[in-house]
């Protein structure tokens, strides 16, 4: 339970980096408080509580991969990518291993869904895709040789 508050929290920290909370941004927290099985009166309890300190980040790669997704389809939910949260992401993606030139790329294609028009499932189709191909290229196979 406390990993799935700390993802709320994650995102909530997010939500208000860009100094505005959009009516979106709220209703994307909450759905992924649903997948996530948490108590809605939980999940507006985080959204209220609004932290300006970074939550702890997942040390699981998988929670690390579920909590990009998560960030990256709730800073373009509202169709817009404030500065401050290109700042956070590649903070947090540099935290998580990631080349800085990799999430400016990655944020540039998502401006483009932006500004093409894109509907929200084909750009989430398109981050996830994304994730996975940064993901994939992150790991070597090293470890089993």
């Amino acid at each position: 339970m406390n990993s799935k508050i700390t993802h709320i929290k994650n995102l909530v920290h997010f939500a208000y980096i860009d100094n505005e909370l959009h009516e979106k941004e709220k209703e994307f927290i909450k759905k992924v408080g649903e997948r996530l099985g948490l108590d809605e009166k939980l999940v507006d309890e985080q959204i209220q509580k609004n932290s300006s300190s970074t939550p702890l980040l997942p040390t699981n790669e998988i929670l690390r991969f579920i909590l990009l997704d998560d960030i990256f389809n709730l800073i373009v939910i509202d169709n817009v990518i404030a500065d401050e949260e290109i700042s956070e992401c590649k903070k947090i993606a540099k935290n998580f291993g990631f080349e800085e030139e990799i999430v400016d790329s990655f944020i540039a294609k998502l401006q483009k869904h932006i500004i093409h028009g894109f509907v929200d499932n084909k750009t989430d189709l398109f981050i996830k895709n994304e994730l996975f191909k940064l993901t994939s290229k992150n790991y070597t196979d090293e470890k089993y040789n």
